[in-house]
């Protein structure tokens, strides 16, 4: 995937953007020197790069906010070049990348790395700081330097926090400069061991289970800590339907409290692994098929805030072993859309949908937000909702072997991303 340069005409899209006035309605658009220079019908565009598909749509630019690029230390799964060329393909004009590097992002230098190297790329890079020193759940690292150095937020990845007072203080911390802390809720101690989702399947496969109370638990703990200090605490990704039931009980309570789910617990269910295929070995686990269509009920009613892809790049040595030592995790930015679509695309409007990998992690996150307006930067993703993806045929642009999609055909198609004066896409 190669960015091109120049100006753009997008025949015929549709504008999915909440709030917009031309939101659901087809308009043309010209991109002049990196802005959008006119809206409207059968624009004169002589000498652009026009951008035509059937059931084009075109939104404000996705922001993934939780991925990882592997960068630094190993490079070999994925690296910020590899990373961003995948998250351009999945429709991503941003991402908010994970501190589980080797080393950590745990001081002010890390964090200026990522920002340095990601310049190098066309898309946004956001990096998210680790919360503990060396991600050791210990002692706070050097949160303020890492904010001023441009960290995003700050967690552990998901190493969850075995010790209270470590997110209380964090939580106390980070209000005199306004940061979020992310947060993996999990009790390692109730599923020792543990392999997928603990249920009828474990059962049949004879895998050491993973309870839904292992997450629900330490969300419960989680809420009342945030209770007790104020604060801005996200909790994720979630695979349990009690889980998000809690944030929403404690967000309508007044707590400053969010959550995302990643793409592929809204997709799949612990079924998929009936074959021991490790390529749906995930942490936190796929769960079983009510607590699925649970997710999916409470995405539609607006208690999840974020669909993230959870990117999480392995090589062949970590995933082509017995189910048992495989790696956890799934390199799934590039297939987010066409899964997201096809699993759940017609159970709430488009725009609801769209809102929730776009405007929403960036309000979250203070992030402002890009506009269609005449005159701004373009910052938008291009995807059609009637042509479908074919990952059998099309180029993976990820390193990670972990591809869970390689071999599917699924609903809906990243057509490109244009971030500036560039295209990046497969036109």
């Amino acid at each position: 995937m190669e960015g091109v340069k120049g100006d753009l005409h997008i025949v015929q899209a549709r504008i999915v953007h909440q709030g917009h006035p031309l939101n659901g309605q087809l308009s043309d658009m010209l991109i002049v020197d990196g802005r959008i220079a006119e809206m409207g019908q059968k624009l004169d565009s002589k000498g652009a790069r026009r951008i035509e598909a059937k059931g084009l749509c075109v939104s404000i630019g996705w922001m993934d906010m939780r991925a990882n690029f592997r960068d630094p230390g190993d490079e070999h799964k994925e690296n910020l070049e590899s990373g961003i060329r995948a998250a351009a393909a999945g429709g991503f004009t941003a991402v908010a990348l994970s501190p589980a590097t080797e080393p950590i992002i745990d001081n002010k230098g890390a964090v200026s790395y990522l920002l340095s190297k990601g310049r190098e790329g066309i898309l946004d890079v956001y990096p998210i700081g680790a919360l503990s020193k060396g991600m050791h759940g210990k002692s706070l690292s050097e949160m303020y330097d890492m904010y001023r150095a441009g960290a995003l937020a700050f967690g552990d990845d998901k190493r969850s926090l075995t010790e209270s007072g470590m997110l209380q203080r964090a939580l106390l911390y980070t209000k005199s400069f306004n940061a979020r802390i992310l947060h993996f809720p999990f009790d390692a101690g109730l599923a020792p061991n543990g392999q997928m989702h603990e249920g009828e399947f474990s059962t049949r496969l004879g895998l050491k289970g993973i309870p839904g109370i292992a997450e629900e638990m330490v969300v419960d703990r989680d809420l009342a800590i945030l209770g007790y200090t104020g604060g801005k605490l996200h909790l994720g990704p979630l695979s349990s339907a009690h889980s998000v039931q809690r944030i929403a009980e404690a967000r309508s309570s007044g707590m400053d409290v969010s959550c995302d789910v990643g793409v592929a617990h809204l997709a799949y269910t612990d079924t998929k692994i009936g074959n021991f295929d490790s390529q749906y070995k995930l942490m936190p686990p796929l769960r079983d098929a009510s607590n699925r269509d649970a997710l999916i009920a409470a995405l539609a009613e607006g208690k999840i805030d974020v669909i993230s892809s959870d990117h999480s790049p392995a090589d062949e040595e970590e995933k082509k072993l017995e189910f048992d030592y495989a790696a956890f995790g799934t390199a799934g930015i590039q297939s987010f859309f066409p899964l997201l679509y096809t699993s759940c695309g017609h159970l709430l409007p488009l725009e609801a949908l769209v809102a929730r990998f776009s405007t929403a992690p960036r309000r979250l996150c203070g992030i402002e937000l890009p506009q269609i307006e005449i005159g701004e930067e373009a910052n938008l993703t291009l995807f059609s909702i009637e042509e479908e993806s074919d990952f059998s045929q099309q180029a993976c642009y990820s390193r990670a072997y972990n591809f869970a999609e390689r071999q599917q055909k699924l609903k809906g198609k990243v057509i490109g991303v244009v971030k500036s004066a560039y295209l990046l896409g497969d036109q």
